[in-house]
């Protein structure tokens, strides 16, 4: 079973076209979203940036040059790069900040679109990071605080189309729960992979492609083996009723219709 709204990502590749490489202005604001890289031995922090105008080619690059140091982190967006083939569907253009681990403390944030400066700070702790800017110029920061997950922590989504499935779905929480998965208290906010109501509860991805959808968090400190070959047996057992995803704060990512 698949997302009702799976389209075949190669289908854009099929449709190319070749153009003139060249670097244009950047005429728009540019959004900028933090997401905390996990996995089993370091955390990066990135920075992923697009553009508020959308394009003919939805492969575009913004460029940029960018610097950090123990006290401050400078960025300059310098242009919009066209690239040799044409990907023949609209979009934004894009690039990836990645700054990689930063010590916790302040950093002072200087952000540059052509020519047009916006100065702040980067706050990291063990639990967030905070950009705080004087005035954003040309510029969005789209989340200025990025809750960190805590370590041991397990999330994910069961995805089904019909309501009977509801109690299968329970039985694979009930299962998580059995191999030592429980509850944790966590604070409202955007966490990048998932975000957090303010009744502590993790919201459902937007744009899912499911009638019906279950999303779930848990502390687990346990052998991960065991969850995989849990989401596995799933998959095998009733994969043509549900689909199910489970992330791990080591970076690991088991699907039940991966074999």
């Amino acid at each position: 079973m698949r997302p009702l709204s799976f389209i075949p990502a190669f289908l854009l590749l099929l449709f190319g076209c070749s153009k003139d490489n060249s670097i244009n202005k950047i005429d728009s604001d540019i959004k900028i979203n933090m997401r905390e890289t996990v996995d089993s031995t370091k955390r990066s922090l990135q920075l992923y940036c697009s553009t508020e105008k959308v394009y003919e080619c939805s492969n575009y690059v913004i460029s940029k040059i960018f610097s950090k140091s123990s006290e401050r982190i400078e960025i300059n967006f310098t242009g919009i790069r066209d690239l040799t083939v044409c990907f023949n569907s609209f979009g934004p253009a894009t690039t990836t900040i990645d700054l990689g681990i930063i010590s916790n403390g302040t950093y002072k944030l200087i952000i540059e679109v052509e020519g047009k400066k916006s100065e702040g700070k980067l706050i990291v702790t063990s639990d967030y990071y905070k950009i705080s800017l004087d005035k954003e110029k040309q510029l969005q920061i789209i989340n200025s605080t990025l809750n960190r997950i805590p370590a041991n922590t397990i999330w994910g989504t069961i995805g089904y189309h019909k309501s009977s499935t509801a109690q299968l779905v329970q039985t694979f929480i009930d299962s998580l729960q059995l191999f030592g998965s429980t509850t944790q208290t966590y604070q409202s906010g955007d966490f990048g992979y998932f975000q957090i109501n303010s009744s502590g509860q993790i919201l459902p991805p937007e744009n899912h492609g499911y009638y019906f959808i279950r999303p779930y968090i848990y502390r687990y400190s346990g052998n991960t083996s065991v969850l995989k070959t849990l989401v596995k047996n799933y998959g095998t057992d009733y994969g043509d009723s549900l689909n199910i995803i489970l992330y791990t704060t080591k970076g690991e990512i088991f699907r039940s219709w991966i074999k």
